[in-house]
């Protein structure tokens, strides 16, 4: 409302402007036409007295009261008599008459040799019509100029005649406003305001803040997409607090989401509960560093796999230490699990092992197990790291929920762990 004062008060004050103008003009109009009419009465009975009475112009007296007559008939209009021979107003209102009045009169004189009977001049300084008229006795030389004066109109007057309208007019204006306030206020303001405190909340970190407004316009949209954008944020959040801080990927919670998910969907599709072999015996002899890489290498290798070989609805998880989760879709699935085991052994293998041990397809260990029972320090063949893909699928059975799918993972992973090398197993 407060931005709308101004803007308001310069829309009263133009409607102001053009009324008052418009009545300014209408009362000029009119004060013309009387004028007019006063003037041509003047000069008809100055005429008139000129031959029947001339002693009409010769003292004061009978000067008052002819023209007394002429001011009743037309309010507002002002006489005086100039005497030529005297050079001063010998009757009226007004004993001073100036350069303006001076120019008039001798304009007026050289119209009456013209055979004009008058002149009509606009004093703008008095903002009144005059009219001068020479007066010849007898049809003498003029001795005696009659100066008749009618107003012209005024802000003051036009303000009084326009007030009623102009009242009127600044209610309207007023309450046009004030419903446009309203109207601004409810669709635009409280709405914007609305949006900035959810915005602060979320600003504080209260992630997932909805909104309510319906404006049914633009606003509405943008609070809509407030609204996603909000759940997306906090989605973000969630998923940022469950995602294993070495890899990045999505922990048990973003596992147990997207399980469930699939389950209550009745989506078809097949998990692999993916971990390396022999990671503990490798983390001993290179240490957690080098465990470390082989993590992050596995994760690059499943994330790359679903990449090449899978889809856009396919998701990897990480549940802690060498444990993975790969979730795609039965027509996916064996060409995702020849591809992570044939690229674990050729390129993360590789990359983890020095070249001799490599080569050979083994390294050389002491057996912490028989150091542990016997004290014995006695070198042993350990196999290098390899990756097992324990599939289940539910094509044939649906799972009841995540925890019996995930048991049945845990049952095909004895199974295929028996092999030394990179294997995975589907069971349906």
């Amino acid at each position: 409302m407060t931005g709308l004062i101004v803007p308001l008060s310069i829309l009263i004050l133009v409607f102001a402007g053009i009324q008052l103008g418009n009545e300014m003009s209408r009362l000029n109009d009119s004060y013309q036409i009387k004028s007019r009419f006063a003037f041509e009465s003047l000069q008809s009975a100055i005429k008139i007295a000129l031959q029947n009475a001339p002693e009409t112009f010769r003292n004061e007296a009978n000067l008052e009261s002819f023209f007394g007559q002429l001011k009743d008939s037309y309010e507002g209009i002002e006489v005086d008599v100039y005497s030529l021979l005297d050079h001063a107003v010998i009757f009226g209102d007004h004993p001073e008459w100036d350069a303006f009045d001076e120019k008039a009169v001798e304009l007026s004189l050289f119209q009456k040799q013209q055979g004009k009977p008058y002149i009509i001049r606009v004093n703008k300084s008095s903002q009144k019509l005059n009219c001068y008229i020479p007066v010849a006795e007898r049809q003498k030389d003029v001795t005696l100029i009659v100066r008749a004066q009618f107003p012209l109109a005024n802000v003051k007057e036009a303000l009084a005649n326009s007030r009623w309208t102009l009242t009127v007019m600044v209610i309207l204006i007023v309450l046009t406003g004030a419903a446009i306030g309203y109207k601004l206020s409810r669709s635009i303001v409280r709405p914007i305001k609305t949006l900035n405190a959810a915005t602060q909340e979320i600003v504080k970190g209260n992630l997932g803040k909805h909104v309510d407004i319906q404006t049914g316009d633009e606003i509405e949209i943008l609070a809509r997409t407030f609204n996603k954008m909000s759940d997306s944020l906090k989605e973000m959040q969630q998923k940022a607090q469950d995602s294993n801080p070495l890899t990045h990927l999505p922990g048990n919670q973003g596992i147990f989401q997207d399980l469930k998910k699939r389950i209550m969907e009745r989506q078809k599709f097949v998990l692999f509960h993916t971990d390396l072999d022999r990671f503990k015996v490798f983390n001993d002899h290179f240490g957690l560093a080098k465990g470390d890489d082989a993590i992050k290498m596995t994760a690059d290798l499943l994330k790359k796999a679903l990449k090449e070989k899978g889809g856009d609805d396919d998701f990897i998880g990480h549940q802690g230490g060498d444990d993975f989760v790969v979730i795609t879709r039965p027509q996916r699935a064996v060409a995702i699990g020849d591809y992570i085991c044939a690229e674990f052994e050729k390129v993360v293998v590789k990359a983890l092992y020095p070249k001799e041990d490599y080569e050979r397809g083994y390294t050389m260990q002491i057996d912490r197990r028989r150091l542990a029972e016997t004290g014995e320090e006695v070198l042993t063949q350990f196999p290098l790291l390899a990756v097992s893909l324990a599939g289940v699928s539910n094509v044939k059975k649906d799972f009841a929920d995540y925890f019996e799918c995930m048991s049945a993972a845990v049952t095909v992973k004895k199974e295929v762990k028996k092999t030394i090398e990179s294997s995975y197993l589907i069971k349906e």
